[in-house]
Formats: C-alpha cells, structure tokens, sequence
C-alpha cells in the first residue's frame, strides 16, 4: 500500500513494465539537485511523524516514542546545505551500542570482506567509531563525501525505494 501511494505521489516518467496493483502504471521520480530531496525525505514507508507501528515492540513505551520525537523532528527540519545537528546520546543508548559495537567488531575479522573491515578501520580512526561514543552523522556525512562523494542527510523512516 505505501509503495502504492508513493507511486500515486510522483511526477516522471512511466516506469517500463511496472503496472501498480489497482492498475495504474508506476511513476518514477528523480531529484535534478540534491536540494530537491528536502520535497520526499519525510516521505517513509514507516515509523514517521504518525508513531503508528502497532507492530513495533516498543509502541507502547512512550519513553521510547517520546526519544524517537526526537530523531523525527531533527529529520523533519533539516535542509540541504545546514549542518546535521548534533545529538546527545543518553547513557542507555551508549550502552546499547557499546554492546552492538563490541560484539561486531569480534566478528568483523571473520565474517566481514576486507572492503569493509578497511572502510571500518577508518571511521574509527576519523570519525570517533569506538565502543564508548555513538558518531555524529555529520562527521560520518563528512567522511564519507570526502571519500566517494556522497553524503548523508537525516530521514525520519524507512524510505521507499
């Protein structure tokens, strides 16, 4: 359904071979400037502004919902060409990814391609990837234009393809 109401959104071209449920041919949209991807960054298939996951286990702790606000609003807000803003992570969330981040990097070695472990070792080293501090998404933004080009931007859910 929210595919189909993405495609219901878009402006472009017929998108070859594809046919939409109801019967519609699917548009496809591309932005011209990075600056047109403020118009759909909130655009998500799921977990946006509405907090309406029933599905999610944490639908109703509102300690959960009320930090995802957070995250949401700085998505909602943000604009090409501002700077990310900068988020103070809270001591359970900076267990949490100590946890993540610790068990990750003992399986890295193992069970990640060289590509990766090379690109990890460098956003430690450059952008504060270490078990005790959550990195910026500006600094990773950052880093990671300088590397390829690209860059990153806040979003407020998932985004549909």
């Amino acid at each position: 359904l929210a595919v189909t109401e993405m495609a219901k959104k878009t402006d472009g071209k017929d998108y070859p071979g594809m046919t939409l449920p109801s019967g519609e041919k699917a548009q496809i949209w591309f932005p011209t400037n990075i600056s047109d991807l403020d118009e759909r960054a909130n655009e998500v298939l799921e977990g946006g502004k509405d907090l309406k996951n029933t599905h999610h286990p944490s639908f109703n702790d509102k300690v959960y919902l009320e930090r995802k606000k957070v995250f949401i609003d700085i998505a909602a807000s943000y604009k090409h060409g501002q700077p990310i803003p900068h988020v103070e992570y809270n001591s359970d969330e900076v267990k949490t990814w100590n946890t993540v981040f610790e068990k990750l990097n003992k399986l890295y070695p193992t069970h990640a391609c060289k590509e990766h472990n090379s690109a990890f070792s460098l956003l430690k080293k450059k952008c504060g990837y270490r078990k005790d501090n959550i990195p910026q998404l500006e600094e990773v933004s950052n880093f990671i234009k300088a590397q390829t080009g690209f860059q990153l931007r806040p979003v407020a859910g998932l985004l549909p393809s």
